[in-house]
């Protein structure tokens, strides 16, 4: 995440000195050194993230630039904030030749000729880690190879293809359960490994208008890794309609039976883990039976659906999608802008090779086509990326992951710290859109343009990572807004793998720059950390965190912090 580290600083390197603060005036020689070297290193960056995965010491050269940057960013943030104490509290200038002045004049300008030397030799490390071929140059793009950018969801993600077989199989067997009447539950389970659609499948039978007409009452929970069995009867009861904060479990049970009781339902527990099913028994005995009600279950274990009463008659496996509906799926999805075809002959048989090396896995091809709709139509591009693709495989054969370590690679540096932004919310989270675009927009992580809002500015990053099917869409208003999301189990998978070295953390280690809160996180350690930037609240629908008014007090020492979201959290008093 170098890139987009460096890409920030200099884009507010740039706003700064244009604003001809006193301070940053003072220090704008070191400023424009510092500002030239990092433009010289941009056309290397831009390939960071794929190079430190293959060798250590780059990805150690880097980490060490990146607390440069950091610190410089800091250094910056408090010439600004001088600037403007003294444009409001000097009458003239005493001020300047004050001991405080002179000692902060002095450390900062020593400081930032340090932070330009100590780069300086990073540049010359990596030229010589790479062998001396390395030309660093500044970075500049030609107009025409950029990427189209698209402020709005550009095209319907809720789109099936190829999978019309397997959603009328599991109705065909959803009618059957009412027809025979019997006195229990039926269990369907579609199961299958990861990206192969078991979710779209199930979210396309839930969402069928027949389907909403045949019960009278219908529950989607998603099944966490680390849930809990008062967590997914909350869930339950949220579907229901009744938030039942407050009620213990033996309760909460008492009114999921009350508010089922007569009615046919249909219950999908979607992607379920862990073989532990006991808390499925005593939930289920609790449930009203009869009437044709119903539970799917999708889960990557076949043991999991049988544990949980699925007999074998009714399991639904997946399978890969053939070469046309794969090529009509990344179609779809790559040249929304002409209608999902391919009007660009040149560009159709590499296309077809990106597309071939998903495997026939929906998840793959939809992360890849998001990527591809981005891109510039020009064949060099796509050559580029395909053999970028082919390298990624020969390293990584899972094609679902290799796809999405290939779209996190191609993102724009504005966008790879929003899209590791996510690696802070707990697996299933929906999150809405306005929480996530104002935290981007406090920390500075969205890049800012002349004549735009930077709400304008961070929506287009919020529909940036939508588009290239990073993020998933979970809740519209009537006229299609976008109002939550969630994030695939195996796109978060990739986030918090990268997040960890890129100073995103949920153990909020000394180092780390961007934090969530938890109930059960280390308080001390959370205040021992003077390098915090940007801290959230993590805690699910339901939960409450618990911040003692003595951690809130300490936070407001935070000299760099710039988000704090406790949103959903209270204050002990």
């Amino acid at each position: 995440m170098a890139d987009a580290i460096v890409s920030v600083f200099l884009e507010k390197l740039l706003n700064t000195l244009a604003e001809e603060g006193l301070y940053v005036t003072k220090f704008r020689e070191q400023f424009e050194k510092l500002q030239t070297e990092l433009q010289l290193m941009q056309c290397f960056l831009k390939d960071a993230d794929r190079l430190k995965r293959k060798n250590d010491t780059i990805n150690k050269v880097l980490a060490v630039l990146r607390e440069l940057i950091y610190e410089a960013e800091d250094i910056l943030a408090d010439c600004q904030l001088q600037s403007r104490d003294d444009a409001l509290f000097s009458n003239g200038c005493l001020t300047c030749i004050s001991p405080p002045i002179l000692h902060f004049k002095h450390q900062n300008g020593k400081r930032i000729k340090e932070i330009i030397g100590e780069i300086t030799q990073i540049k010359q490390n990596i030229q010589s880690l790479l062998g001396g071929t390395l030309l660093f140059q500044p970075n500049a793009i030609n107009g025409k190879d950029q990427m189209p950018r698209w402020s709005s969801q550009v095209y319907d993600h809720t789109m099936v293809v190829g999978l019309e077989a397997d959603t009328k199989k599991i109705k065909d067997w959803l009618f059957e359960a009412a027809r025979e009447g019997k006195q229990e539950i039926l269990a369907i389970g579609v199961v299958g490994m990861g990206g192969l659609g078991k979710t779209t499948i199930s979210q396309k039978v839930y969402n069928e208008k027949e389907i909403d007409d045949h019960f009278d009452r219908r529950m989607w929970v998603s099944v966490s890794q680390t849930f809990t069995e008062e967590q997914i009867m909350r869930s339950m009861l949220r579907n229901l309609g009744d938030a039942s904060v407050g009620d213990d479990a033996n309760e909460l049970l008492k009114k999921i039976n009350q508010y089922l009781l007569g009615k046919r339902y249909l219950i999908v527990m979607d992607d379920v883990w862990g073989e532990d099913v006991a808390w499925w028994g005593r939930i289920s005995q609790g449930l009203p039976k009869g009437n044709g009600s119903c539970v799917i279950i999708t889960t990557r274990n076949e043991r999991v659906s049988r544990k949980m009463g699925v007999k074998e008659t009714r399991i639904h496996r997946p399978k890969f999608l053939n070469k046309d509906y794969s090529w009509l799926l990344f179609q779809k999805i790559a040249f929304a802008a002409s209608e999902g075809q391919c009007i660009y002959p040149d560009l159709e048989d590499v296309g077809k090779e990106i597309v071939d090396k998903c495997e026939g896995l929906p998840l793959a091809i939809k992360a890849v086509g998001g990527m591809m709709l981005c891109k510039a139509s020009y064949y060099h591009e796509w050559r580029r990326i395909a053999d970028h693709f082919r390298d990624e495989l020969a390293e990584n054969d899972d094609s679902v992951m290799a796809s999405l370590q290939l779209s996190y690679d191609e993102l724009p540096p504005s966008l790879k710290s929003c899209f590791l932004s996510f690696s802070l919310y707990p697996d299933d989270c929906v999150i809405t859109k306005q929480q996530v675009v104002h935290w981007w927009i406090g920390e500075g992580f969205v890049p800012l343009r002349s004549g735009r809002s930077s709400t304008d500015a961070g929506e287009d990053c919020f529909s940036g990572l939508i588009n290239r099917c990073l993020i998933e869409v979970v809740d519209k208003t009537y006229n299609g807004t976008i109002l939550t999301c969630k994030m695939h189990d195996m796109v978060r998978e990739l986030v918090i793998k990268i997040a960890k070295d890129d100073t995103f953390s949920v153990t909020n280690n000394t180092n780390c720059r961007h934090s969530g809160i938890t109930n059960n996180m280390d308080r001390k350690q959370l205040t021992a950390n003077p390098k915090l930037r940007g801290l959230v609240s993590r805690t699910k629908s339901g939960e409450v965190n618990k911040i003692e008014s003595s951690t809130a007090k300490k936070l407001s020492e935070f000299r760099y912090l710039r988000v704090l979201d406790v949103s959903k959290s209270i204050f002990d008093q």
